[in-house]
């Protein structure tokens, strides 16, 4: 999976993704948390990963939204 904005609106819809960006308090990203997303992207098929996420407290899933997003990354290489 690409990490882009229109690959986190088709997974979560713009709506969601709107407001999970727009959350000024996610959790940190760190290594662990990015293998978790990983593993979790590599067992699942679109729907699958994108229902893990939802079922994930909302501070967590606002993190994996920006990592899903390439905000993370955009960050990171800033």
């Amino acid at each position: 999976m690409t990490a882009t904005g229109e690959t986190a609106v088709a997974l979560w819809g713009e709506g969601v993704v709107a407001l999970a960006l727009d959350d000024t308090s996610p959790e940190p990203m760190t290594a662990a948390l990015a293998r978790t997303v990983a593993d979790a992207s590599r067992a699942n098929d679109d729907t699958g990963f994108a229902a893990w996420a939802l079922a994930l407290p909302w501070p967590r899933f606002c993190a994996v939204v920006r990592l899903c997003a390439g905000i993370t990354r955009a960050e990171l290489l800033e």
